[in-house]
């Protein structure tokens, strides 16, 4: 597995495999990554708080017989946040998963004829910002990743927010005079009296 490399942190997802198959990759593993950890995961039972964030380089997925890890959404959503930037994405799976890596933030995949799927994970963090250079000078931060729409709602970045008193305008803030009121309500009463009649007819 080329991949793999000392003194990388290797996360092994599986679902169904045979127990002595699974001991023999993790024990090949083990000897490629010499002094990194490899882990286990059920992909049935792991979780977004199993592990910490960006805390491996590699995640296997689905490597062995009978194959059936279900590479869901929910599922690639975690597997992209255990990743440490730059980490790779090693699965196996006969279903068309590009757009749906794609999806999950995952890029470069690329899809061999055995069905295996390499992806990476970009080379930031959410939550990351960047400055763009413009004419030359660096620009204030202009775009930041939050990791939820709540936070960014409840920042302090209300620079856009209109204050309600400019949306009225001079003669929206006038008391309207006796006279144009008695006016209108003639001719709702006149509406209103005519209405009635016409039902009762």
């Amino acid at each position: 597995m080329e991949v793999v490399k000392a003194g990388d942190n290797v996360l092994i997802i599986w679902n169904k495999d045979v127990v002595d198959e699974i001991t023999n990759l993790v024990n090949e593993i083990k000897t490629a990554v010499q002094g990194g950890t490899v882990v286990l995961e059920n992909s049935e039972v792991i979780s977004e708080g199993a592990r910490q964030h960006s805390s491996f380089d590699i995640v296997l997925s689905n490597w062995l017989a009978p194959h059936t890890v279900q590479h869901t959404d929910e599922l690639l959503a975690i597997i992209v946040k255990l990743l440490k930037p730059s980490g790779k994405l090693l699965l196996k799976d006969t279903t068309d998963l590009t757009t749906t890596l794609k999806l999950n933030g995952f890029i470069n995949i690329t899809k061999n004829a055995d069905n295996i799927y390499l992806a990476e994970k970009p080379k930031f963090e959410v939550g990351s910002k960047a400055s763009l250079k413009l004419n030359g000078k660096i620009a204030a931060t202009v775009w930041k990743l939050d990791s939820t729409v709540e936070e960014a709602w409840k920042g302090a970045n209300d620079d856009d927010i209109i204050d309600e008193n400019q949306l009225l305008e001079e003669e929206d803030l006038q008391r309207p005079d006796q006279e144009s009121l008695r006016g209108n309500f003639k001719i709702y009463s006149m509406l209103y009296y005519t209405t009635i009649k016409s039902k009762m007819s």
